[in-house]
């Protein structure tokens, strides 16, 4: 049986990340995620448990899963009694109510029994046309939360209907540093509609990291206590108090601690956001 190793004494500080209310709940999510990882995609059961194992005793909690990853994170979590500490974001490819349903109930039988957590589509089109399907999914207890997933901001006004028409409680959407086009409208119509905002790219697919190689994180950054590259991008995406969760990919159980640090300590100002903003552009 596969099986995470029990929380340590790092855990008592692990469980110090902020966390930042699902608005029109009462329930919290901790400010950093985890991402669909490859080691999830290919079905790598020692590297997804170790990620998985490091993830959740640092506290985190919300995953992002679609296709085979469902099965892989949900049955490491379920042999290992993890499901309590966790939060999955689980892609429905379903075409219609009863195969919504069927994909849903094999799911639980994966994942354990009790509503999904968070239903997610990418086709913002196809979640719109049938909002009904989506909605009877959480008025049955299939469901809790209903959201949709697009990286791109020519989404985001479709996107933003979803939210006009009361249909999704979450938006997965790209913010970044070099993507910045989310914080103008999207996301502040997220806040005055009650919708948890999901952030994924923070790191820009890896081009991120193109950028900064070879440069010295810069002195002021310990301003705000940021220890690494990967926290400069994690802070000032944070810094935005619409932001919920942020989604961070790695294979690399090292970098999902660096990335969990990231929900420790201060975080800029507007004025260091704009510093920050002008120390990247001077990179490139």
């Amino acid at each position: 049986m596969v099986s995470l190793v029990p929380a340590t004494a790092s855990y008592s500080r692990a469980q110090q990340i902020p966390t930042r209310l699902i608005p029109g709940t009462e329930e919290s999510l901790p400010i950093i995620g985890l991402g669909n990882s490859r080691a999830f995609v290919s079905g790598d059961v020692e590297t997804s448990t170790q990620l998985l194992n490091t993830f959740l005793d640092h506290g985190g909690a919300y995953v992002d899963v679609s296709g085979s990853s469902r099965v892989t994170v949900g049955k490491i979590l379920a042999e290992s009694g993890a499901q309590e500490r966790s939060f999955l974001g689980n892609y429905l490819s379903g075409q219609n109510a009863a195969e919504l349903r069927d994909e849903i109930r094999a799911l639980q039988a994966v994942q354990g029994e009790g509503p999904l957590d968070l239903t997610m589509k990418r086709d913002v089109a196809d979640l719109a046309k049938r909002a009904d399907e989506f909605r009877a999914l959480k008025e049955e207890g299939l469901a809790r939360y209903v959201g949709i997933g697009r990286p791109h901001k020519r989404f985001y006004p479709a996107m933003m209907k979803l939210m006009d028409d009361d249909v999704v409680d979450f938006i997965q959407v790209n913010y970044s540093m070099l993507e910045p086009e989310a914080a103008s409208e999207i996301i502040p119509m997220a806040m005055d509609r009650g919708v948890a905002v999901v952030i994924n790219r923070p790191f820009i697919n890896g081009a991120y990291f193109s950028i900064v190689k070879g440069h010295e994180l810069p002195d002021w950054a310990a301003e705000f206590d940021c220890e690494s590259w990967a926290q400069f991008s994690l802070k000032y995406i944070l810094s935005n108090t619409g932001v919920n969760c942020v989604l961070t990919e790695t294979t690399n159980p090292k970098h999902v601690v660096d990335n969990l640090g990231a929900g420790f300590g201060r975080l800029p100002d507007r004025k260091t956001r704009e510093r920050m903003q002008v120390h990247l552009q001077s990179l490139t």
